[in-house]
């Protein structure tokens, strides 16, 4: 304990940021070492005509091409890379140094040699952790800046020994975190949605793949992206990557003398891609909509100082109270903060309430999931949500995933994607990898709809800066819908639902003492639940939860279907159970 206090206070007092002075020195530093590390392999950049801009000449309307793939939204990131003529800006909350991200930033670095101006703004807890690439990448010719968000201790690595001194002495920053996807190019097209940059968003991970959503938009709008990625560069929460500590000290030695981003990898079958004239043609035809407005909104770089600019917050719930008929919601981690529950309850009678989100067996975050269990009976018998957990293995996993079959083969191979924060999968073993939900979705009465970062929860409500689109159009609407509802059918998600209610005296006591211990913020005694997950027969008559026939015909299935691991099972109900009151961060 003496050893850990002590490591923590000397970490302490190396928190302090560069002197003016020692910037200065660093400055000169890269002026006089710049062009001294090469980029290997060194290949020529390569520079295209997109169709992409065709779809921008009409300056009244705007261009929506919704990406549902993750190798198509690999695929579209190089192609709209290679495409910019003068200004490429990207936020993304993780930017991890693996094959797709090596790839993308191989991308962006030829750019930037074509004389691109490149600016990348990632968050620091969980991206480009590298520091010898990122003393490299100050150093190379080219016009590329990179930017950490709120680093804490103005380290570009962390580690684990600084994560846990940042939770005891500065828990309030370490938790505002930039949640902002983003990828802007000349002010024209802008990707916007859920994706990070790791290959589990580009469906290269053997062990789990995200499902997830993103949408291009072509358009003005993109200008006001654009002037918001300024807002974030230029705040005193971005800190440019050779004024870390660590990077300065890397770049004061001389150290860096080289940058490897290998090409040639399993991120190369984008390459290819983009190279087919088929491929683009293809997915504009699929999911490309012309539409009038499209309304950007964005969190604040210092949102949780000023709680009252929750932009992103206020933009969605008013979009939810708006609803007369319908809202489906798609979100990883639904957890119902007190400002979420006044507005279901405000909401009519008759608006349907339906959400898509992960199972305890589907999901990357488990603790999330134990904290929303306490919730399950409140959202479904209270509010009347429909609601519905994906499976981990859903009928339509090779729909969901065209690079499955790909995948099974490099996992027999033993090809792994590790991430910082990647708990063991809570299900048998299958010869390929789980999926898991991560799309941020609302469409409300079929007729207007969002796509954002914000994840319906109480960190995206307080903590975590987020940002979005709103499009008033129902072509849109309709297609985001049909997605969302892919997922929810009964062959590739389960319904959480209310259990029988028991013997007329024992039932009524049973559910009253569960709702009462449910709420409480630590020990939650009461050991039974009152909902559980429920299958359907694909064909059946599918009857809703409050149809007295429901039961006759939806098969109980436990509260963790498909969860093998006992220390998952464990670790999820002592959390559930005893850590109530850490929803607000959840």
């Amino acid at each position: 304990m003496s050893r850990l206090a002590l490591t923590m206070f000397v970490l302490l007092l190396g928190a302090c940021s560069l002197s003016p002075e020692r910037r200065a020195d660093i400055d000169q530093l890269i002026e006089q070492q710049r062009g001294s590390v090469s980029l290997v392999p060194d290949v020529a950049p390569v520079e295209l005509n997109s169709p992409l801009d065709a779809l921008v000449q009409d300056t009244a309307r705007h261009h929506l091409l919704m990406v549902e793939q993750g190798s198509d939204a690999l695929a579209l990131r190089i192609h709209i890379i290679r495409s910019a003529r003068e200004r490429i800006e990207l936020m993304n909350y993780i930017f991890h140094d693996d094959e797709s991200g090596r790839l993308l930033l191989a991308e962006l670095i030829d750019a930037a040699r074509r004389g691109v101006s490149v600016r990348v703004l990632v968050d620091s807890l969980f991206s480009l952790d590298n520091v010898q690439l990122l003393a490299g990448l100050e150093l190379l010719d080219g016009d590329i800046e990179i930017s950490l968000y709120n680093p804490v201790f103005d380290q570009a690595s962390l580690g684990d020994l600084g994560f846990s001194a940042a939770v005891f002495c500065c828990f309030r920053r370490l938790n505002h975190r930039l949640h902002h996807k983003l990828l802007a190019v000349d002010g024209r097209h802008g990707l916007i949605g859920g994706r990070n940059t790791a290959d589990r968003y580009f469906d290269l991970d053997t062990r789990m793949n995200f499902l997830d959503m993103e949408v291009l938009v072509s358009g003005s709008v993109v200008e006001e992206m654009s002037a918001d990625f300024g807002n974030f560069w230029a705040h005193s929460a971005s800190l440019p990557s050779r004024y870390a500590r660590d990077v300065a000290a890397v770049i004061e030695k001389r150290r860096p003398e080289r940058i490897v981003l290998e090409r040639d990898n399993r991120a190369a079958y984008a390459l290819d891609m983009v190279d087919s004239e088929q491929w683009l043609a293809g997915l504009l035809n699929e999911g490309g909509f012309h539409v009038d407005a499209v309304r950007y909104f964005s969190d604040p770089p210092d949102k949780t100082w000023q709680i009252e600019s929750e932009v992103s917050t206020r933009t969605l719930h008013e979009l939810i109270a708006g609803a007369t008929e319908r809202v489906l919601i798609q979100t990883p981690y639904f957890v119902l903060s007190r400002k979420f529950e006044q507005l279901l309850a405000d909401l009519d009678d008759s608006v349907e309430v339906v959400v898509s989100t992960n199972s305890l067996a589907s999901t990357d975050a488990w603790p999330v999931y134990a904290i929303s269990r306490r919730q399950r009976y409140r959202m479904v018998n209270g509010f009347g949500v429909l609601l519905h957990e994906a499976k981990p293995f859903p009928a339509d996993l090779e729909r969901f995933n065209r690079r499955y079959e790909q995948l099974v083969i490099d996992r027999a191979l033993g090809i792994t994607s590790p991430m910082r924060i990647d708990p063991p999968s809570a299900t048998a073993d299958r010869p390929g990898p789980r999926i898991s939900v991560h799309a941020k979705i609302l469409v409300v009465d079929d007729r207007v709809a969002a796509v954002t970062s914000h994840n319906f929860d109480p960190r995206s409500e307080v903590f975590n800066t987020e940002n979005g689109i709103l499009v008033e159009d129902e072509a849109f609407a309709r297609a985001l819908s049909d997605y969302v509802e892919t997922i929810l059918a009964p062959r590739n998600s389960w319904l959480v639902a209310a259990r029988p209610e028991g013997p007329p005296l024992i039932g009524p006591i049973n559910r009253g003492m569960a709702r009462v211990s449910r709420r409480l913020p630590a020990f939650d005694f009461w050991p039974w639940y009152l909902t559980e997950n429920y299958r359907i027969d694909e064909g059946s008559v599918d009857v809703g939860p409050g149809h007295p026939d429901f039961h006759d015909v939806h098969e109980a299935v436990g509260l963790m279907p498909e969860v093998v691991l006992l220390r998952r099972i464990f670790s999820t109900g002592l959390v559930s159970r005893m850590f109530g009151f850490l929803r607000p961060i959840m």
